[in-house]
């Protein structure tokens, strides 16, 4: 297992480094527009339109190199023809939790008019924070960051790190860790909490949309994606101990799509070839036999080969909504352009 932790490292490094690379290279050689198919709705009758981009893991240094790629994804999306209603960073939106870091986020987005709402969810990478000592210090610990950071960038006061809130008339839930451990930390009172927001996001009979930075254990090829090991444990790469709790959550309801990233794979449809069996969207079924559907975003910022799939600078997913069905679509907000091969259309009960 050592060995095995040694080449992650070394494999995420020298991944940082290509990338630092390839993102100089497009500023020196790139200087047109990159858009080629610019975000529309896929029909007329679109009720609700939102980009859903994970792992930015933000650095402040080089800060360039983050700049850049947002920069791209965010022009990308303020051209749009049919206006994005929401855009969500769904964890890990920085590499260490710091207040410079969440700044230089604060920084490219005032320069964007990308969508009517922005949504933060907070990551592992985000919850370690200046004061890693103590996430809950009232000035430097991740959870008082975090909220400042809402507050400040989507002008939202939360008071947790997890909230609810309605675009178009349709449930955003947004789930959080607690602490700053790799997989996620529910208390019970955010159980109890996420119990209560879904009965009333149900009760209005539309989709329900979950986002939360870590998936489901056992889901989209983990624990062996997220940890390349076939001996890991169970709850690697996924929620952990509260996995079982909120997967019996969602299955009391219908038309539930839970997005989550934290595993760096790539847009995929089939089985991984280097490794396990998964895909992007998956399906679970709830207690009346009818499909959860789980959603994995790729890595936006650097994009890691190890973990197969589709690996491209600046992936995500547009979805959009129907009066009878769900369309997800992957696309690459960096060169603006679709990725059909790997959307998927959902049936609404």
């Amino acid at each position: 297992m050592k060995d095995l932790l040694t080449k992650k490292g070394m494999l995420r490094a020298v991944t940082i480094v290509i990338t630092d690379l390839l993102v100089l290279l497009m500023m020196v050689v790139s200087p047109t527009p990159r858009t080629v198919a610019k975000i529309a709705d896929a029909q007329a009758d679109c009720r609700l339109s939102f980009a859903d981009i994970s792992d930015t893991h933000l650095r402040d240094k080089p800060a360039i190199v983050f700049q850049t790629l947002m920069n791209l994804g965010l022009s990308d999306m303020e051209r749009a023809e049919d206006r994005l209603d929401a855009l969500v960073f769904n964890g890990d939106v920085t590499e260490g939790g710091t207040v410079a870091q969440w700044e230089l986020l604060k920084g490219v987005l005032e320069k964007h008019d990308a969508a009517d709402k922005i949504f933060l969810v907070t990551g592992n990478h985000d919850n370690r924070g200046p004061n890693r000592e103590n996430f809950n210090d009232p000035d430097n610990g991740a959870k008082a960051i975090f909220k400042r950071y809402n507050r400040s960038i989507a002008g939202r006061k939360v008071s947790q790190m997890y909230y609810t809130d309605s675009v178009n008339g349709y449930s955003f839930i947004v789930l959080g860790s607690e602490d700053d451990s790799t997989d996620a930390f529910l208390s019970k009172k955010q159980l109890q909490w996420f119990a209560a927001a879904m009965k009333k996001a149900a009760a209005k009979g539309k989709p329900i949309f979950v986002f939360i930075h870590q998936p489901l254990n056992g889901t989209h090829g983990t624990p062996y994606t997220f940890d390349l090991d076939r001996d890991a444990d169970p709850d690697e790469g996924g929620i952990g101990a509260q996995s079982d709790q909120v997967l019996k959550i969602l299955k009391k309801y219908d038309n539930v799509f839970y997005f989550s990233g934290h595993i760096h794979s790539g847009f995929k449809k089939e089985g991984n070839p280097i490794g396990a069996q998964y895909a992007s969207v998956e399906f679970l079924k709830n207690n009346k036999g009818n499909p959860i559907t789980l959603v994995s975003s790729p890595m936006y910022i650097f994009f890691d080969i190890t973990r197969g799939g589709h690996m491209e600078l600046g992936c995500g997913w547009v979805t959009e909504v129907y009066r009878n069905r769900v369309l997800l679509r992957a696309r690459n907000f960096v060169t603006g352009s679709w990725l059909p091969a790997y959307d998927e259309i959902v049936a609404l009960v």
